[in-house]
C-alpha cells in the first residue's frame, strides 16, 4: 500500500515543481521597455490640466464675486449689471459653470433678492436660469448642436 502513495505523492511534487519551473518565466517578463521615460505626451497634458485647473479656480472666484454683487445689490442696476455678468461668464467659458458649483447656490440666492426686483431684472433673471440649467442637464450626445 505503501508504493501507491509514494507514487502519488512523488507525481504531485513533480507536478508542483513542473508548474514551478513554468511560473518564474511569465513572472519575469520584461516590463523594462515600458518603465524607461515619461509617457509620450505626459508632461504636455499636466501643463494643459495645470492650466485648466488654474482656470476654473479664476472662472470659479469671478462667479463667486458676482453671485455675491448678487445677493449684496441694492438696486435693480446692480442686480442685473451681476446677472449680466454671470451670463457673460457663463458664454466665455463655453456655456459651463465652473466646476464645484451648484445651481442651487443660484436658486438660494435668487430666492432672497426676488422679492426686491422689478420685473425686467426677474425677466434677466429667467434667462440666466436657462443658461444655468441647460449648463447642469446631462446632454444627449446624439443631439445636433
Amino acid at each position: 500500500g505503501r508504493g501507491v502513495a509514494a507514487a502519488a505523492t512523488s507525481a504531485a511534487a513533480a507536478s508542483a515543481a513542473a508548474t514551478a519551473a513554468l511560473r518564474p518565466a511569465a513572472a519575469l517578463a520584461s516590463t523594462a521597455a515600458e518603465l524607461t521615460g515619461v509617457q509620450a505626451g505626459f508632461d504636455e497634458a499636466a501643463e494643459k490640466r495645470a492650466r485648466y485647473q488654474a482656470m476654473q479656480k479664476d472662472y470659479k472666484k469671478a462667479w463667486r464675486k458676482q453671485l455675491s454683487n448678487l445677493e449684496f445689490s441694492d438696486s435693480d442696476g446692480e442686480a442685473l449689471e451681476a446677472i449680466k455678468a454671470i451670463i457673460k461668464l457663463i458664454r466665455e467659458h463655453g456655456n459651463e459653470i465652473p466646476q464645484g458649483v451648484r445651481k442651487q447656490d443660484l436658486d438660494q440666492v435668487y430666492k432672497r433678492v426676488q422679492p426686491n426686483l422689478s420685473k425686467p431684472v426677474r425677466m434677466a433673471f429667467l434667462d440666466l436660469d436657462g443658461l444655468v440649467q441647460k449648463a447642469v442637464t446631462v446632454k444627449d450626445l446624439r443631439a445636433d448642436e
